[in-house]
């Protein structure tokens, strides 16, 4: 049997919430309650069903706040505990749509320190699909890890020795993929069918991460800052060159931009857990050879590369 350690685990973690998408780890079975329930209904189902916090939706099951044990405290305390909830909820809801990565929900956690997140269908609406907390991301972290471990030994048996060969004989492998501007409904997409075309080539796990992160973090930065582009990797015996080309506006100070925390993204962006300003510093931290040119009116070219033996 298969036993994953301890770093081994740290690394896939973070591997998966780059791909797992926020549907994968939320609860589906949302409590909530309506804008008309008042805050003694609301302390006794908290209690009953042992959670912290639920959304408030409309008649069309769409979120318009929030409601935490904190404000039921808060009512007791203040003697309005029979009152309607629509007068004293949350009303600016931070919400996260279920197609997005764990990655970008682990940042608005961090980012607005809230127990929990309620998930939409898509980022165009505010109906409901599911609620997600830290736990949720942790359980489905840790199932995901545990399905990993138990197929390894059987995936290593089934890797084919053509990839192989192809990796020793230096036979270049071409891919190129668009990037569209402000897709974020299919955020990290790119960069999960790149990691799952290496993964057929046998190339180490190692490598594969630092690449899915280059490439993660360069789509990003194009569907954020750009008009548009595309990410080209070409695979040869000892090294996987990853190019992200946009259609522009450029980077006005490129040294500013390799500064950690350094971000140009508009507040809207921001709220949607992208645009921490850490893309570029990670690209550099995980490419052994990074060039980076732009111009205001063409756009920016990255060239990152990363050596794979050979």
């Amino acid at each position: 049997m298969t036993i994953l350690h301890s770093r081994e685990k740290l690394t896939l973690a973070n591997e998966l919430i780059y791909e797992i998408k926020v549907k994968d780890a939320m609860t589906r079975n949302v409590i909530y309650f309506s804008q008309d329930a008042t805050f003694r209904e609301i302390q006794l189902s908290l209690k009953k069903n042992k959670i912290s916090g639920a959304p408030i939706l409309d008649e069309n099951k769409n979120i318009v706040g929030m409601v935490s044990i904190d404000n039921v405290i808060t009512a007791l305390d203040e003697g309005y505990v029979n009152d309607k909830v629509k007068y004293y909820m949350t009303k600016e809801v931070i919400t996260i749509p279920q197609s997005y990565s764990l990655v970008s929900a682990i940042k608005k956690f961090e980012y607005y320190k809230f127990g929990r997140l309620p998930v939409t269908k898509n980022a165009r609406t505010a109906e409901i699909a599911g609620i997600l907390t830290m736990g949720d991301i942790l359980n489905c972290l840790l199932i995901s890890i545990q399905t990993i471990a138990e197929k390894v030994e059987k995936k290593e048996d089934q890797n084919t020795q053509l990839s192989e060969k192809m990796i020793r004989q230096g036979k270049k492998k071409n891919l190129q993929f668009e990037v569209k501007k402000a897709d974020f409904d299919n955020a990290g997409q790119v960069a999960s069918m790149i990691r799952n075309y290496l993964k057929k080539l046998n190339i180490d796990k190692q490598i594969l991460r630092r690449v899915a992160i280059v490439c993660y973090e360069a789509e990003m930065n194009i569907s954020i800052h750009s008009l548009g582009g595309h990410i080209t990797v070409e695979v040869e015996e000892s090294k996987i060159a990853i190019t992200a080309t946009d259609y522009g506006p450029g980077i006005p100070d490129i040294e500013e931009a390799m500064r950690p925390g350094y971000t140009t993204a508009s507040e809207q962006i921001r709220a949607l857990g992208f645009g921490a300003g850490m893309g570029l510093p990670n690209i550099k931290k995980c490419a052994d050879h990074l060039e980076l040119e732009s111009s205001m009116e063409t756009g920016t070219i990255l060239k990152a590369t990363i050596h794979s033996g050979g």
